[in-house]
């Protein structure tokens, strides 16, 4: 929506260039991600779908890029450039905004990869578990995907004409902007809590806080805004390093018991069925499934009942044992569901997005009729 704005009143051919350097950055996010795979994968590291959200610099520096830009729109400041550089952006301001065009496309892609659920899944294992040109394939179609509405605009740049004038509607726009913007920093910053403590968060709070103050201040005597800006920005990165508490086990709800792999066989031999939740704060899917299908009558009061056991595993932080598990099922990203139980041992696997019906059907399968193997349903 931002990128349509900004290209109202540019000619045709501006238009199309601009929105395919959007859909370029968009491509070579997706590019770079697929190559830092294969660099991991060659040396024995378990990768997997939106783990970027388990490292508290990246979440640092996407709290930092979201706060400053919604206090940039919402007034807050103004981005000023020294005169002889806006001079120089005067004079090739194509190529400059073309570059901004490029960001763009990037920042979209890398916000559109915390949680693979429901579409990204199936795609994904395929890409992670097969060969390196699989990978690259699979991550140019997902990045092709992701970039198709640049794509539209860019064969169609007479579309960006059907908005009104400029007006007060833009105001309007550019508030609920920069209020979208400010929301999504606050959920990055929830997440970065529970990832590296709540210390972090605080300071993390009070810096970029420090960097939005100093873009608004005239600084006094040798020191410019640029060097102060870079210093307070170096800092925000050097805290989550050396502040995040070492992992440990969080707690996990009071209808649920923490994840522990080896003790399913055990359970599932007594005659238990057990339901397996692998999900992390930064997946709004398996939020979205926790509140509308798994904390909700009837499934809930399945999951209560004496011969279920509803297991939790949390992969809001790096863990070898959830990632192994995952690997195990042919899974790389989550939310990730299953269901053993005497007559599934090894598992019903369900959708990535989850329903009442097709929970409750696995939890009966699991404990009656006839044996079943590890399979995925139609939920």
């Amino acid at each position: 929506l931002t990128s349509v704005l900004n290209h109202g009143d540019k000619a045709a051919h501006e238009v199309r260039n601009g929105f395919l350097m959007s859909a370029l950055g968009v491509l070579v996010f997706m590019w770079a991600l697929a190559a830092i795979i294969l660099v991991l994968q060659s040396v024995g590291v378990t990768v997997g779908w939106g783990l970027q959200f388990q490292s508290p610099v990246f979440l640092t520096i996407m709290f930092l890029v979201l706060a400053v830009f919604s206090a940039n729109l919402f007034g807050v400041f103004e981005v000023s450039l020294p005169s002889g550089l806006q001079s120089r952006l005067a004079r090739s301001s194509g190529r400059d905004g073309y570059a901004g065009d490029f960001a763009t496309g990037a920042f979209a892609a890398v916000l559109a990869t915390p949680c693979s659920a429901p579409f990204l899944g199936t795609a994904v294992a395929f890409a992670l578990s097969g060969r390196p040109i699989d990978v690259i394939l699979v991550f140019t179609a997902l990045g092709l995907g992701l970039s198709l509405p640049y794509l539209i605009l860019a064969g169609k740049p007479g579309l960006v004409r059907l908005l009104p004038r400029p007006g007060r509607w833009m105001v309007v726009v550019k508030w609920l902007l920069a209020g979208l913007l400010a929301g999504t920093a606050i959920w990055l910053l929830w997440v970065l809590t529970g990832v590296a403590g709540g210390r972090v968060a605080a300071m993390v709070i009070l810096l970029t806080g420090l960097f939005i103050l100093l873009a608004t201040i005239r600084l006094p005597g040798r020191l410019t805004r640029p060097t102060a800006l870079v210093v307070v920005a170096v800092l925000s990165l050097l805290v989550p390093t050396a502040l995040t508490i070492p992992p440990q086990t969080r707690a996990v709800g009071q209808d649920w018991v923490a994840f522990n792999r080896s003790e399913i066989p055990k359970l599932v031999s007594q005659g238990k069925t057990v339901f397996v939740d692998v999900t992390a704060d930064w997946c709004l899917t398996c939020k979205a499934n926790k509140t509308l299908v798994l904390d909700r009558a009837p499934v809930v009061d399945q999951l209560r009942g004496d011969n279920v056991v509803a297991m939790q595993a949390d992969w809001t932080r790096p863990s070898t044992d959830i990632s192994r598990y995952l690997e195990s099922h042919n899974r790389f990203g989550i939310p990730f569901n299953i269901v053993y139980g005497p007559n599934a041992p090894d598992g019903i696997i369900l959708s990535e997005v989850l329903t009442s019906e097709a929970v409750l059907d696995a939890l009966n399968r699991a404990a009656l009729g006839d044996p079943v193997t590890a399979q995925k349903t139609d939920g």
